[in-house]
């Protein structure tokens, strides 16, 4: 049978995450909110994720989204580094990392996880730019 056949008891937690961000996406809200929309995915899952919600904030919608992984934060336009519930760094990926504070640390601290899931790859632009 088909997925679309299959009880929501029946998908993995990656297939009904897809499932729930498809669904979010259709009517073409004003505002998107996604708490860890990736964090389920597998790495080419959470590429084809971060692309629609991309393309869907050029098309006019705003996105709020929440995350831990360094990557994901990358592709947003403007990140809000939050510490202990308030805000400690504000500004685009390239303008953290230039600054040198905390999210820069974890972003380097994430980078070599990164490094791994690229098979030798070193470059974090090849890493983020292949997610």
């Amino acid at each position: 049978s088909g997925l679309e056949e299959r009880r929501i008891t029946q998908v993995s937690g990656g297939q009904l995450q897809r499932a729930c961000i498809c669904r979010s996406m259709m009517n073409r809200p004003e505002i998107l909110f996604a708490d860890e929309p990736t964090g389920s995915l597998n790495k080419r899952a959470a590429s084809e994720v971060m692309t629609e919600l991309v393309r869907l904030n050029h098309e006019g919608t705003s996105v709020l989204m929440v995350t831990h992984d360094g990557r994901i934060a990358s592709c947003c336009d403007r990140i809000l580094y939050l510490k202990e519930g308030r805000i400690t760094e504000e500004g685009s990926h390239e303008e953290l990392l230039a600054l040198g504070g905390e999210y820069s640390d974890l972003y380097q601290m994430q980078s070599c996880w990164y490094r791994e899931d690229y098979e030798g790859e070193t470059s974090l632009e090849a890493a983020q730019a292949s997610l």
